[in-house]
């Protein structure tokens, strides 16, 4: 069993990976410089957490990915320091260790006063190289296309790097009222709603803007207490007067206001190929920037229920919650057109990245598992998080082999399966694979 455990990763360091959710620049996947990667927002916001003040790193107290800091990079580090011992324990605090030690050679990943200004350096030379991104993200993780939901209208997609979009259906957010979420509404669509049929065209418009555009989804961020429902026109338009006048909304106000927006855009989308439909939900996230896990017992029905009118339609899901763990993957076992991806958010610790694939891998068929996806805002981050649900992902097979569940074949097919070809199938990617005596490096 040694022999095919070491078979067995060096599969997984070889296999050719689709990432089908990104935050990265297009033209410029890298980070710009040390505070780039040591201050990623869930890093960031554990330090907080560990008694950082706010605006210690930070003048606008939110995380860059947010905010421009208002400050030199060095100085957002050195007021750091003193609270990273803290992060010895978490699984964020050994990412950003891993990802220092193996692409930056630091001795065991640590930043200290004595080293800071180096590792800056070293950061910012490759950061200077042009090919460094594509090296991290080509070399390093074999990734061979990611796709990324920022908006970067003006940078150029290509083989390694393309494009989906997301899409807000929701009257209200852990950060805005119905009024200001009505009104953030309107500015994506260019349009004044004041009705339900204002709403409906604008939506239906968006919908088949989207099925002419090169892009490989529309992401969904669903609220947990969604139910998907068949409003009038009555009781939308009443739910738009309610969030004009920033009044109260009822859950049956909220759900008709979804769902009509969600019926009209695929609707639209229906006069083109675009199909897939990225979904994910279990987050709130609350001033300033303090996400919480989110869960509603409607939910799974509810998605259920639009898979079955728009069957045309996949549904890739991907949760924050472990509570949907079973839920999810017990859709994606019933429903034809629902799969499961990644770990999203709160679930992207090891306990709960086990659990996931242990449960996915128990129920969901085999050609509906996404194994991974970085929502990295840098090619940097892209490479702990891969290394992490590789070596969980290493050691669950290894065991179904060992316990006879899986063949060896089974184990290996796996592989390649769930990490490339489900999300270059489910996003309809055709991927370049490196050539067959291409360097590999074990993650």
């Amino acid at each position: 069993m040694a022999a095919f455990a070491d078979t067995l990763r060096d599969e997984l360091d070889a296999v050719p990976v689709v990432d089908p959710h990104t935050h990265l620049r297009p033209d410029r996947p890298e980070a710009g410089d040390l505070a780039d990667i040591a201050l990623y927002h869930h890093v960031w916001i554990e330090l907080v957490s560990a008694g950082m003040p706010l605006t210690a790193a930070t003048q606008a107290g939110l995380p860059h990915e947010l905010a421009d800091p208002g400050m030199e990079p060095l100085d957002r580090l050195r007021a750091v320091l003193p609270y990273l011992t803290h992060l010895r324990s978490t699984t964020c605090g050994h990412l950003l260790r891993t990802l220092l030690e193996d692409l930056y050679g630091v001795p065991g990943g640590e930043l200290t006063a004595a080293n800071l200004e180096a590792v800056f350096a070293a950061v910012a030379g490759r950061a200077a190289d042009p090919n460094w991104g594509s090296h991290v993200l080509a070399d390093r993780c074999r990734i061979v296309k990611s796709l990324t939901v920022d908006r970067h209208e003006q940078a150029p997609y290509g083989p390694a790097i393309g494009k989906g979009v997301e899409q807000d259906v929701n009257l209200t957010s852990g950060k805005q009222g119905p009024r200001d979420s009505l009104l953030r509404i309107e500015g994506e669509l260019g349009s004044d709603l004041r009705k339900a049929g204002d709403y409906g065209e604008a939506m239906h418009a968006l919908g088949r803007d989207y099925s002419r555009r090169p892009i490989h989804f529309v992401g969904l961020w669903l609220l947990p207490h969604f139910s998907y429902v068949v409003p009038t026109e009555k009781q939308v338009t009443e739910a738009i007067e309610r969030a004009r006048a920033d009044r109260p909304l009822s859950h049956q106000d909220l759900s008709a206001f979804t769902s009509y927006g969600l019926r009209n855009l695929l609707e639209g989308m229906r006069g083109g190929p675009l199909r897939t439909i990225q979904v994910i939900v279990g987050a709130e996230v609350l001033p300033p920037h303090r996400s919480l896990t989110h869960w509603g017992p409607e939910f799974p029905g509810a998605l259920a229920r639009l898979a079955g009118e728009f069957e045309d339609f996949h549904l890739n899901c991907s949760s924050a919650s472990d509570l949907y763990t079973q839920d999810l993957a017990i859709l994606a076992k019933h429903v034809p057109n629902v799969s499961v991806a990644g770990y999203w958010w709160h679930v992207l610790y090891p306990f709960y990245i086990r659990k996931s694939i242990e449960t996915r891998l128990d129920i969901v068929p085999a050609n509906k598992i996404i194994a991974f996806f970085s929502d990295a805002y840098h090619a940097e981050w892209c490479y702990p998080k891969l290394k992490l649900v590789k070596g969980i992902f290493a050691e669950v097979l290894l065991d179904r082999v060992t316990r006879g569940m899986y063949t060896q074949e089974t184990a290996l097919s796996l592989v390649r399966q769930t990490f490339h070809d489900n999300p270059a199938r489910i996003y309809g990617i055709e991927t370049r694979p490196p050539p067959p005596d291409a360097p590999v490096r074990r993650l």
